[in-house]
């Protein structure tokens, strides 16, 4: 199987219409650096090849995708990575594997998508085997701890043990005001109290939908050239809604 070089992004062939690919509106410097520190110092060192291994773990809607999206941009200028989204590729022949051992960071994300399919998983371990001889980093990432892996495969889990093991913060209403905060701060929005008030209680809970919604105001005061306040917050929740 071929590669195909993005804007110095490896991708399988069969993956360049899959949803999880770099964005470059979104960097590290976006995550918030209170909640995610431990998880944003681990990443630097991944990025940076200090760390070797990595394992990131969260519940749905704990900001894992929202990560890998601004870890792949912060990437994309300093080095060749590869995004694996398991949950689409199982249905895909196990072949895609082949040669990503040369690429020098792959992400494998969500894991546990693996389950029910042992053919992948036993490719998923001859590629670990092999990314590992080669010198290669590895970023994996699930919903639960590697301990609790609902893999047959157990030489895969226990390799995969032996990773830097980090979970994420839950999404809590703490988590989501720092991101908003942050993103405030970068695009230079007059956030009142009142103002995110009525974001954190009307939108989304899970951090990837919250961040849609940060991009969808930016947007819409862009688009209208009206700053960012309840009713245009108003107006861009009821586009979401319909």
């Amino acid at each position: 199987m071929s590669l195909l070089v993005t804007d110095d992004l490896w991708m399988p062939e069969e993956q360049l219409l899959l949803p999880l690919q770099a964005r470059h509106d979104l960097s590290l410097s976006d995550i918030p650096p209170q909640a995610f520190a431990e998880v944003l110092s681990a990443l630097q060192q991944l990025g940076e090849g200090v760390l070797s291994q990595v394992y990131l773990w969260g519940e749905p809607g704990s900001g894992r995708s929202l990560l890998l999206s601004a870890l792949m941009a912060s990437q994309a200028n300093a080095s060749h990575a590869v995004l694996l989204p398991l949950k689409q590729v199982v249905f895909m022949p196990v072949e895609m594997l082949d040669g990503l051992e040369h690429c020098p960071l792959v992400v494998l994300d969500d894991v546990d998508a693996m389950a029910h399919w042992p053919q992948w998983q036993e490719a998923v371990f001859h590629f670990y085997n092999r990314l590992k001889a080669a010198g290669g980093r590895l970023l994996v990432t699930a919903s639960l701890p590697p301990s609790e892996l609902p893999l047959a495969l157990a030489d895969l889990c226990s390799r995969l043990a032996t990773s830097n093991v980090y979970a994420l913060p839950s999404c809590s209403d703490g988590v989501r005001e720092e991101l908003l905060q942050v993103a405030a701060a970068r695009r230079g929005w007059a956030l009142h109290d009142d103002m995110s008030g009525y974001i954190l209680s009307r939108g989304p809970r899970r951090l990837g939908q919250f961040w849609g919604l940060i991009e969808a105001l930016d947007k819409r005061a862009l688009q209208t050239r009206r700053p960012v306040t309840i009713p245009l917050i108003r107006d861009c929740l009821a586009r979401d809604a319909d």
